[in-house]
C-alpha cells in the first residue's frame, strides 16, 4: 500500500535526492552542488516524497517575493511510481508553499514528449504560455507552463 509523506527537505536528506536524481536522470541530473544549494539558499526550497523512508520524489522550487513568482525547477518522479499520484502531491505541496509566500504566478518548464506530465499540470491549472527550443539539448524543446492564481495573501518569507 502506497502510503507517502510529503514534506520540506534538508541538507541531511542530500544522499536521497541525489538517489532520485540519479534514477530520474542519469547523466542529465543536477549536480550535487545544485540541489545543496535548492536546499541552502534563502529563495529556494526542497519537497520530497517517502514511502516507508525511501525517497519516491523531489521537487525543486525557486521563489521570487519581488516577482511575487514560484518557479518549479524540477519535478521528479522515479519511474516505478509514476501513474500513483506522487507528481500531484509533490506538485500540490510545492504549490501550498508559494501560496504561502504570497506568489501569484507558478511556472515550470516540460519536455513536449513528456505527455503524462503534460496532462498533470494541465489537471492542475496550468497552460502552456511558450515554447523553448532545445530547452533539454539539441532537438528536446519544453513547453513553458504558467499557472496564475490571483491570490498570494501570505507574507513575503523565506520557506526555510
Amino acid at each position: 500500500m502506497l502510503a507517502v509523506i510529503v514534506r520540506l527537505a534538508s541538507v541531511d536528506d542530500l544522499p536521497g535526492l541525489m538517489s532520485v536524481e540519479e534514477r530520474c536522470f542519469g547523466t542529465e541530473k543536477f549536480s550535487q552542488e545544485t540541489v545543496l544549494a535548492f536546499l541552502i539558499r534563502d529563495d529556494a526550497f526542497v519537497v520530497v516524497a517517502e514511502d516507508s523512508r525511501e525517497f519516491v520524489g523531489s521537487a525543486m522550487c525557486l521563489a521570487s517575493s519581488e516577482e511575487r513568482e514560484g518557479r518549479i525547477a524540477s519535478l521528479a518522479v522515479p519511474g516505478p511510481m509514476r501513474g500513483r499520484g506522487v507528481g500531484a502531491m509533490l506538485l500540490r505541496q510545492c504549490e501550498k508553499i508559494f501560496e504561502g509566500l504570497g506568489l501569484t504566478t507558478y511556472t515550470l518548464e516540460v519536455e513536449t514528449t513528456n505527455e503524462k506530465a503534460i496532462s498533470m499540470y494541465h489537471s492542475h491549472g496550468y497552460e502552456v504560455a511558450g515554447l523553448i527550443q532545445d530547452f533539454y539539448g539539441l532537438g528536446r524543446p519544453a513547453y513553458f507552463m504558467v499557472k496564475k492564481t490571483g491570490t498570494g495573501e501570505g507574507a513575503a518569507v523565506t520557506p526555510s
